[in-house]
């Protein structure tokens, strides 16, 4: 049994797993441009194909009942009146079945209403592959209403500079004749001077001063192509300084002496365009006391601190306090590398509060194995998860082999791992875990995070879930593949603990049926909603290469329910389930990372199939 696939299924999974299959591995190079093309290429010419024939049919209709107004309402003859409407029934009539045939052939959606309806949902790990389908449709799309709908996209969600950067990128290589130009449209243009337009004169000018460039692109490079012209005084002045102007907005000319002048030019800059000035002066700050000064009373962001004080005490213990959660638990490698974390110092302390500031883990929002792998990193003295960025780091920092990781720091790594354990919401729904527990698996590393092991990966993907949710069943698979056995992780268990629970109920050999859960849940009373098996090779477990799909088609039939099978495998890299791309319900999953909990959350709630 296969469930129905549509174009608007594919198109929807390449925006959440950027591929056809459903199969997730984390992408560490840039987006693959001819693979994309290759995938999206007939799905969303079929699409465009349904949207346009609804809407011709939709317009031949509405002129059919024009017709038949304007001859019912003429000085005809009743039989001639009667026999046009007869007419224009028998065609209304044929084209709502047509419709209605679409409609129920097809069940698919218009391209710019998924491409909406996915980005308002705000569930995306990441932006590439929608920018990438943005910068492709505006190359297909023929009808210029689709189009002005697509481009009003661009000003709603691309929210950063490096995104719209990126999506410029993708235009252009899209776009790119045989020479290797290109030509941006006029509905473009527009679309990015309603992007800057809807930022504040302020937030401009310190996107301005930042001056950070990515994908060959820069604002100036934008702004100088875009030729924008706002009402806002304001912003205008802020634009024509990043430009190369001199950011100020002349009168009529007057013989007036230098100094009136200059009082002029004085009273006429804005307070966006001093915005401007304040930040890229602080950025040539060579004094650390005074660099504090300026953080304390602009809140600079730490970009903005010029590199040769990056190694000052004293600014760090300044902006710490005022730093991204996220940041604080980054700046930790960086410290670490420059010996400033050392013990009973005054940085380490304040450092240590900003991490320990559970109210900023809330409101972070960040998964446990950020912090985890982080923690980790600090402490083997390490700092890049890249083994090839690493060997390079580490010959450049011999000296930090001979140190210790502060304990105190890790303490308190420690106490945000475990609170970050509860930033997520309930979802109410009935999920069953299966763990393969093996004594092995303390050392087996995961793919792409050679710092976690699986045994880690257990911990760190099942205890948020068992916290955060009331129905949660975890059992492991055991040296008979027909039985399972119950894991009792409790919910008040902190990280180290559900740890070496599991070490003391692994077992040295286990059989693993990955349908073996399935089986286990259709004899008990209660429906299941998410199946999640983890295990450290698929391949090993399942050298067939069975998919559950046909059993878990039997269990939702038989329970009269609707649940999802979710398998992550920890150390493989590959695809190792042999079922179509069309199939819906089973996901396969490669290493675990940050990214592995968001595409569950987004597949558990049907975001995607």
């Amino acid at each position: 049994m296969v469930l129905e696939f549509t174009n608007t299924d594919l198109v929807v999974r390449y925006l959440y797993l950027g591929t056809q299959r459903p199969f997730y591995i984390r992408k560490t190079q840039p987006l693959d441009i001819p693979l994309a093309k290759e995938t999206l290429q007939t799905p969303l010419k079929n699409l465009i194909g349904v949207a346009t024939a609804r809407k011709q049919l939709k317009a031949l209709k509405e002129a059919t009942k024009k017709v038949l107004e304007s001859k019912t309402t003429t000085g005809a003859t009743s039989k001639d009146a009667v026999a046009v409407k007869k007419e224009a029934e028998d065609i209304g009539q044929a084209i709502e079945d047509l419709e209605k045939a679409i409609k129920s052939d097809f069940k698919e959606m218009d391209p710019v209403d998924i491409l909406r309806k996915v980005l308002s949902s705000g569930t995306l790990w990441r932006l590439d592959e929608s920018l990438f389908t943005i910068a492709y449709l505006a190359r297909t799309l023929e009808d210029p209403s689709e189009k002005n709908r697509l481009y009003q996209l661009i000003p709603e969600y691309i929210k950063t500079s490096k995104d719209l950067f990126q999506f410029l990128f993708f235009y252009k290589t899209v776009s790119a004749k045989d020479n290797g130009k290109c030509c941006i449209g006029n509905g473009v243009k527009s679309a990015l001077i309603k992007w800057y337009d809807k930022h504040t004169a302020e937030q401009l000018a310190q996107m301005f001063a930042l001056e950070r460039s990515w994908y060959g692109w820069s604002h100036k490079n934008v702004l100088v192509m875009i030729h924008m012209k706002l009402e806002d005084k304001a912003k205008m002045q802020v634009v024509d300084v990043a430009t190369g102007g001199k950011g100020i907005a002349r009168g009529p000319k007057k013989a007036e002496s230098t100094d009136e002048k200059s009082s002029e030019e004085e009273q006429e800059q804005s307070e966006a365009l001093l915005v401007y000035r304040r930040w890229k002066k602080f950025k040539s700050v060579n004094n650390a006391n005074e660099a504090c000064q300026g953080i304390l009373e602009f809140n600079y962001p730490f970009q903005l601190v010029p590199t040769q004080l990056h190694r000052a005490s004293v600014v760090w213990e300044t902006i710490l306090p005022k730093m991204p959660y996220r940041d604080v638990i980054k700046s930790s490698l960086a410290l670490q590398d420059y010996k400033m974390l050392k013990d009973a110092s005054r940085l380490t302390t304040i450092y240590g509060n900003a991490v320990n500031c559970m109210t900023a883990v809330k409101e972070s929002k960040l998964h446990p194995v950020f912090i985890y792998q982080t923690m980790r990193l600090f402490e083997e003295r390490q700092r890049y998860l890249n083994i090839v960025k690493e060997a390079v780091h580490s010959v450049s920092n011999l000296g930090l082999k001979n140190i210790t990781a502060n304990p105190a720091v890790i303490r308190h790594f420690y106490s945000a791992l475990n609170e970050s354990m509860l930033n997520y919401k309930r979802t109410n729904l009935n999920f069953f875990i299966t763990l393969d527990l093996r004594t092995k698996h303390s050392r087996k590393t995961v793919f792409g995070n050679r710092l976690m092991s699986c045994s880690a990966a257990y911990v760190l993907c099942t205890l948020p879930i068992l916290k955060r949710e009331q129905f949660v069943r975890v059992m492991t698979f055991t040296e008979q593949a027909e039985t399972l056995k119950d894991v009792d992780f409790t919910r008040e268990m902190k990280f180290f603990d559900a740890f070496e629970h599991i070490q003391a109920n692994s077992a040295k050999k286990t059989k693993v049926d990955i349908q073996q859960p399935l089986e286990y849940a259709s004899k008990g009373k209660n429906k299941v909603d998410v199946f999640i098996t983890i295990v450290d090779s698929l391949i090993r477990v399942n050298p067939q290469r069975t998919s559950p799909a046909e059993r878990l088609y039997k269990y939702n039939h038989d329970k009269k329910a609707n649940a999802r099978y979710i398998i992550i495998n920890l150390s493989r890299h590959t695809q190792d389930l042999n079922h179509q791309n069309d199939l819906k319900g089973v996901l396969e999953l490669v290493g675990f990372n940050e990214d592995t909990p968001k595409l569950i959350d987004a597949y558990i709630h049907g975001c995607f199939n």
